[in-house]
């Protein structure tokens, strides 16, 4: 989960739809309270705006450091030299002025999760192999079986919560974005493809709730 620590809900949710839609999952905070409120184990990085309404976001990067390690982001319009030391001197691991790209902030973001948590590219789901980082599957007899990125996705999602049931709305949210989340009947007919072309048994259907993977 990455935790978005702005008040600029414009900049929020234009980077938080833009990191969605490469499949992370995302919390979205608007003031210091918040960003307290929702940071806990489940946060894996965390993006930081310094002004905010209610305290500096240098207060957070202090409460942070007392109890993770995980990578910080600061991304801010207050650029001066002096600001950047306190932010360095507190550990944050990267300083990053306004305005910026959603695009390329996505990359760096991309690129921090990459390197500090590192995985298996490769796993077998059903006598099936996966490559996560080149979106490609094989069957057994090691023939390549043709699926889009959104069904890879999607699989993909389920897998990062293996062994627990997902609901639509995560699973669409990470997929398509946060103005596609009530529509159920999208997910629902790419679930229904990939057990077509994978196994019909690969996802199981929890009735009011969501989908899991089975491994």
């Amino acid at each position: 989960m990455i935790l978005i620590v702005e008040d600029d809900k414009v900049q929020n949710d234009v980077l938080a739809n833009f990191l969605r839609y490469d499949g992370f999952e995302v919390a979205s905070a608007y003031t210091l309270l918040e960003a307290q409120q929702l940071f806990d184990d489940h946060i894996k990085l965390i993006v930081l705006d310094l002004g905010l309404p209610d305290g500096s976001g240098l207060d957070f990067l202090k409460h942070v450091r007392q109890n993770s390690n995980i990578p910080v982001i600061v991304l801010t319009a207050q650029n001066d030299e002096f600001t950047q030391l306190n932010a360095f001197g507190l550990e944050a691991d990267e300083f990053i002025d306004k305005p910026f790209s959603p695009l390329v902030m996505t990359k760096r973001i991309a690129a921090w999760m990459k390197r500090f948590y590192p995985t298996e590219s490769k796993v077998n789901i059903k006598n099936l192999t996966f490559d996560f980082s080149d979106y490609r599957v094989w069957n057994e007899e090691e023939s390549e079986i043709i699926i889009t990125s959104t069904e890879f996705k999607i699989i993909k999602k389920l897998f990062e919560n293996k062994g627990h049931a997902v609901t639509r709305e995560a699973i669409i949210e990470s997929v398509w974005g946060f103005e596609y989340r009530d529509d159920v009947r999208l997910l629902d007919s790419h679930i229904k493809n990939i057990r077509k072309k994978l196994a019909s048994d690969i996802i199981t259907t929890i009735k009011g709730i969501g989908y899991r993977i089975n491994l």
